[in-house]
């Protein structure tokens, strides 16, 4: 699902779910919505309206709330009260919220398919992304790259480019790349930057052409 708010912001929305199974009738239904929030920026042409960069998502937050499908039915909706207040606190407007929301309840009552005590967990990514418009020629797109003093310095894209990773942590080895949200595996894949955090190699090197900060502490990878 994809919103435009006014010319400067639009979101993604991204639905899935694994659903368990239903629960005996006297039990309290396992009923949730997992809320994955998340940033980027777009740099689009004016002229042509075409993308001609874009970062990558940065998380901001997640949160997980019950969403009790007969609160849909049966009034104060204290689902959707926890839902909104999640999400307006990011400063998403109230009327995309409202519509997100929607989406939700829409997903869930299809899934269920009217056993309203259905166990689910339904995982929301919403992408907030900030459209900026340029006036450049789109034939010049391969020329372009960010101004020098947004991305990292050519010192230091090296450096990560030829080091060799040091191994993950015990506590890093379920973890994910921040960048694309995927686990970390094969040490040939990843990367331990400056501060700390590791991420997929890859990842971190289109990061870098962009930001000369780490996308998790905000820590410089070169004063």
């Amino acid at each position: 699902m994809s919103l435009t708010f006014g010319d400067s912001l639009s979101f993604q929305c991204s639905f899935r779910t694994n659903s368990t199974g239903t629960l005996a009738s006297h039990e309290q239904p396992m009923q949730f919505v997992e809320l994955r929030l998340g940033h980027s920026s777009h740099l689009i042409s004016r002229s042509s309206r075409q993308i001609l960069q874009q970062t990558p998502s940065t998380p901001m937050g997640d949160a997980l709330f019950p969403f009790i499908l007969r609160d849909l039915l049966d009034p104060p909706f204290l689902s959707k009260s926890h839902v909104l207040r999640f999400m307006s606190s990011f400063s998403i407007p109230i009327a995309v919220c409202n519509i997100i929301f929607a989406e939700i309840s829409s997903f869930a009552l299809h899934l269920a398919a009217g056993d309203v005590d259905l166990d689910f967990h339904i995982v929301v990514d919403v992408d907030a992304i900030e459209m900026i418009w340029v006036d450049l020629d789109p034939f010049l797109i391969e020329e372009y790259s960010p101004p020098a003093m947004n991305r990292a310095p050519a010192s230091a894209i090296e450096r990560l480019q030829r080091e060799e990773f040091d191994g993950l942590r015990e506590e890093e080895e379920e973890g994910d790349c921040s960048v694309c949200c995927e686990a970390l595996k094969g040490e040939e894949e990843v990367s331990r930057i400056p501060c700390g955090h590791v991420y997929h190699k890859c990842c971190i090197l289109k990061w870098v052409q962009m930001s000369n900060s780490c996308p998790l502490c905000r820590t410089k990878l070169e004063q």
